[in-house]
């Protein structure tokens, strides 16, 4: 099947590499020219493990290509994919100028019956703009245009694995015409177990929305908690696995820590209340998600000053950048809000991420980096664990502390064993946890 993609970020390159490796013939398309160019090299802009390894084997194998010519990806495509970007207004809504600008371009180039595909994380109501939009704007080429909600469901980190084995696909229609043309698309993936779920489509537009919301809830639960069970003595790490051992509740996301970070979590709260708002519906919880999410950096900046009474002049390493592991997206990333707050205290603030360290210095020039841990730890006063990157649970803890001006250590992701710490005579601030003095 000829496939063409709008918008090669984050969704839409690692949609780009996983319907080319299962066989159809994909191509991208980005306004972007530099960007275009350098995934013609077979080279992502972003790291994504195993991304570069499928760009280059479907790409070889002729199954993918890249343009910023639209016309050239529309052409003779059955299927469109718009996966732009929708990133919040001042409002707190969804920017849609992306989508209505794919959507035009959609009605101006595509040149046969085609399914134009809502990848992008929108608000109910946005499939039936992007219909009249190809409705006012079609060409005389463009044959009988279908649009469905497809939201995509991919961790950063492991996108590429969610891609090729989804633990669900999540198809918003209109006609049996439709979703037979998406089963088609998806065939491969289906015939290796992958349930389809079908529903209308602003079903399929509330229910991206409604997960990332729930989801954001429930680390923003267990990050009040972890509050809560430092007052009170108690383990948060303990209370979630009581907590998890219930089939209803379940461990995952109960992690307590910095909070939730990245693009997807903040922006889909932030335009979910909105949507609520505009709808007329009261919604105040999603308000408290993200309240309780920003608690969470000034809890863990709360410790640094506790362990180091006054922080100007003081050298205080940040291990780990970006908001998650197995990324280097360092958007809204807890630990780069940690660094604003220190460094307007008057710290010296050095950090070091596996992958992240060039976008958190872009994003934070006063931020210093190391090359390694031990040399961001150097000299240091305090260590705040940011990021739970396997490299750095697996460090030298003597080796770690040896370098330090004081053994102290702030674990914004409960990230080492408090026993361990007390041996190795750390003052150690977990989260949630009770902290060790040394």
């Amino acid at each position: 099947m000829k496939v063409g993609v709008v918008g090669t970020g984050h969704v839409g390159l690692v949609t780009c590499a996983s319907l080319a490796a299962v066989g159809h013939d994909v191509v991208g398309n980005d306004l972007d020219e530099e960007k275009v160019a350098q995934l013609r090299r077979g080279d992502p802009w972003f790291y994504e493990p195993g991304l570069k390894e499928l760009l280059g084997e479907t790409m070889q194998a002729g199954k993918l290509r890249f343009t910023s010519d639209p016309g050239e990806a529309m052409s003779g495509a059955e299927v469109v994919f718009i996966c732009v970007g929708t990133p919040p207004r001042a409002s707190g809504e969804a920017n849609l100028i992306a989508v209505e600008h794919a959507a035009r371009n959609v009605a101006k180039h595509a040149d046969r019956d085609v399914v134009v595909v809502e990848k992008s994380t929108v608000p109910a109501g946005t499939a039936q703009r992007v219909k009249r939009t190809l409705e006012r704007e079609r060409s005389g080429a463009m044959g009988h245009a279908e649009v469905v909600s497809n939201p995509e469901f991919l961790r950063e980190g492991s996108a590429i694995e969610d891609s090729l084995n989804p633990d669900r696909i999540l198809i918003g229609a209109e006609s049996r015409a439709a979703f037979d043309k998406m089963r088609e698309l998806y065939a491969p993936l289906i015939e290796k177990g992958a349930p389809v779920i079908e529903t209308d489509i602003p079903t399929a537009e509330l229910a991206k929305h409604a997960c990332n919301a729930f989801l954001a809830l429930k680390i923003s639960y267990v990050n009040a908690l972890a509050r809560l069970c430092e007052k009170s003595g108690g383990d948060v790490v303990a209370v979630a696995d009581v907590m998890g051992s219930d089939d209803r509740i379940g461990r995952s996301f109960l992690n307590a820590g910095l909070g939730y970070g990245g693009y997807c979590f903040p922006k889909d709260v932030q335009a979910f209340e909105s949507l609520a708002a505009r709808l007329g519906s009261d919604f105040p919880l999603l308000g408290e998600i993200a309240r309780i999410n920003d608690q969470s950096v000034d809890a863990a900046c709360e410790k640094v000053v506790e362990a180091l009474w006054n922080v100007e002049g003081k050298k205080v390493a940040l291990l780990g950048l970006a908001f998650k592991p197995g990324t280097d997206d360092v958007r809204n990333a807890p630990a780069l809000a940690l660094a604003r707050k220190l460094l307007l205290e008057g710290a010296r603030v050095v950090g070091y991420d596996p992958e992240g360290s060039a976008n958190a210095k872009a994003d934070c020039p006063q931020l210093e980096i190391a090359p390694d841990a031990y040399d961001a730890a150097t000299d240091a006063h305090c260590v705040v664990i940011c990021t739970e990157w396997a490299e750095i649970k697996e460090l030298d803890l003597g080796k770690l502390t040896s370098a330090m001006a004081y053994p102290v250590i702030v674990d914004g992701r409960n990230l080492f064993d408090p026993e361990e710490m007390k041996k190795a005579g750390v003052s150690y601030y977990p989260t949630g946890r009770p902290h060790i003095s040394s």
